[in-house]
């Protein structure tokens, strides 16, 4: 376990596997290289919370995208496979950054860029998908099936 400060809980204890690198950052935001991903609620109950590990004002909410959108799926260029160190076949996590306004009802996410993770080698890179995905979806609205 290892102390950080954080934007929105003051100084916790997290465990050193929920914490992330990115190598090149988050968009706008490439010089914070380290961040732990945090679950207040519960063990994977989202939100979560992603706090830099370089600057304790800096953290973003984040959801699963499939629990927004259950046919939300990810393409990954080699690159991009290469920088998280995933095999064909390894599996990769999405997380979606959200823009939580003083009504929280009106929350939306980007779905068009999300973070992905290789949480076995602790990796993480945000990319933009070529699928019309939006930039800000409502999380809170609800959506016809069909």
């Amino acid at each position: 376990m290892i102390k950080i400060e954080t934007r929105d809980f003051g100084e916790i204890e997290v465990d050193e596997n929920d914490v992330y690198d990115f190598p090149n950052g988050l968009y706008a935001f490439e010089d914070n290289k380290k961040f732990a991903l945090l679950s207040p609620l519960g063990s994977d109950v989202y939100p979560m919370w992603l706090q830099s590990m370089d600057d304790p004002g800096l953290c973003f909410i984040v959801f699963n995208p499939v629990l927004i959108d259950g046919g939300f799926t990810i393409t990954l260029e080699d690159n991009e496979r290469r920088i998280l160190g995933l095999g064909a076949d390894d599996p990769a996590t999405a997380l979606v950054i959200a823009k939580v306004p003083a009504d929280y009802k009106h929350t939306t996410v980007n779905m068009k860029s999300p973070i992905v993770i290789n949480k076995a080698k602790r990796r993480a890179l945000q990319v933009i998908l070529p699928l019309d995905y939006p930039f800000r979806m409502p999380v809170y609205e609800s959506r016809e099936v069909g």
